[in-house]
């Protein structure tokens, strides 16, 4: 009896090993699959190349004054900030007319991860927004900048569609400076993406598309 009770005791402790050595490898491999998933996040080069630009910007106040891109972070109503970026940019789209005067462009910033749509219309104002990215290690983030002036008659309508754009994009948005009855608009909406799944070129050549069509459709 005494030899049953000795040799079921050892059965129940080569089971508990047995078990824990199943634990143990369910562990490794769980730790395995979290490494796995890491590496899948991790800063792609895009990112890096992101990370390792930087856009310049000018503060503007009274006076003009140099300032940091972190200056779209202050809600303001005495300042905003204009990108300067350090290459002229690749025409992707233009419009020139006389008759009534129009002009409109849209060029590609591919150096500084940018793109910018420009468009002025007689007797009516000029418009001005800009994308760009920036990046840490965490991911990286939309910026859309809006710089409208002289536009009283669509001002209101202006700033309403892009608050609207931005909250329901999960953005940020930046009131830096708003008077409509000059019709001028200074407006930020930043939006963290976290890491990419596309292409730089392709978000770039898609935000271009974009601004095209609102080219076509201020005719």
């Amino acid at each position: 009896m005494k030899n049953r009770v000795s040799g079921y005791i050892a059965f129940l402790l080569a089971l508990c090993g047995l078990l824990l050595g199943v634990v143990a490898c369910s562990e490794t491999s769980t730790a395995g699959g979290t490494t796995d998933e890491n590496a899948v996040t991790e800063v792609s080069a895009d990112e890096k190349a992101i990370m390792e630009s930087k856009v310049d910007s000018i503060k503007i106040l009274v006076q003009v004054e140099p300032a940091d891109i972190g200056d779209y972070e202050i809600d303001s109503t005495d300042h905003w900030y204009e990108v300067k970026f350090s290459d002229v940019g690749e025409d992707y789209f233009t419009i020139e007319e006389y008759d009534p005067i129009f002009a409109c462009y849209v060029r590609v910033h591919r150096q500084d991860f940018g793109v910018q749509f420009i468009k002025s219309v007689v007797n009516v104002g000029e418009y001005l927004q800009t994308f760009f990215m920036t990046a840490s290690e965490d991911g990286v983030t939309y910026h859309t900048k809006l710089d409208n002036c002289n536009d009283v008659t669509n001002c209101e309508k202006d700033l309403t569609d892009f608050e609207s754009s931005c909250e329901s994009g999960g953005g940020t948005l930046y009131r830096h400076f708003v008077d409509c009855k000059t019709g001028e608009l200074h407006l930020t909406c930043s939006t963290f993406k976290g890491h990419l799944s596309d292409k730089v070129a392709d978000i770039l050549d898609t935000n271009a598309q974009k601004m095209k069509q609102w080219c076509m459709e201020g005719k």
